[in-house]
């Protein structure tokens, strides 16, 4: 893959806010973001999850999810440090099937470097319906912030292409 960071839209968009995770795949992939691939699936079957991630260094995956909070509420989990908190703590609005592509990755030795979810807690998940306004709204954030994770990372990237590291605030140019 000619980009090295993977975003991962997943959802139904015919089950309401379960849409979110395609709403911003699909914003992201409109926008041409430079080194992203986007990409909108319907389906969080592992075995496609698992291809569609393939030779990606990083991923974004984002998907609505259940968990006792407001909705609208956005939970960021580094599932490549901490897979337990992505069973623990949250739910898929997919039932096991993320979860069960992360485990049967890290089994398989297939599992991205880094893989970060972004969950989006739904109202309303029911046939028909279209994204309640709290989620639109946190649709919106989860773009801002995957552009800023994915401009920081690239950054970072770039400099350890380099060999450069960056020179904490107030030091002296090295020269």
């Amino acid at each position: 893959m000619a980009e090295d960071t993977l975003v991962i839209g997943i959802g139904n968009e015919l089950r309401g806010d379960d849409g979110v995770g395609l709403w911003v795949a699909r914003r992201i992939a409109a926008a041409c973001w430079p080194g992203v691939t986007a990409i909108a699936m319907e389906a969080s079957d592992p075995s496609v999850l698992l291809h569609a991630w393939a030779g990606a260094e990083r991923v974004y995956l984002v998907d609505a999810i259940t968990a006792p909070l407001s909705p609208g509420s956005i939970v960021r989990l580094d599932l490549s440090r901490h897979p337990e908190a992505f069973a623990s703590s949250t739910v898929s609005s997919h039932g096991l099937g993320l979860a069960e592509a992360i485990e049967l990755g890290r089994a398989l030795g297939v599992l991205p470097r880094r893989i970060t979810l972004y969950g989006v807690v739904g109202r309303d998940f029911a046939y028909g319906t279209a994204l309640s306004p709290d989620v639109v709204r946190a649709a919106r954030q989860v773009v801002d912030r995957l552009r800023w994770a994915i401009r920081r990372s690239q950054r970072a990237d770039a400099r350890a292409r380099a060999g450069t590291e960056p020179r904490p605030a107030g030091s002296p140019a090295r020269g």
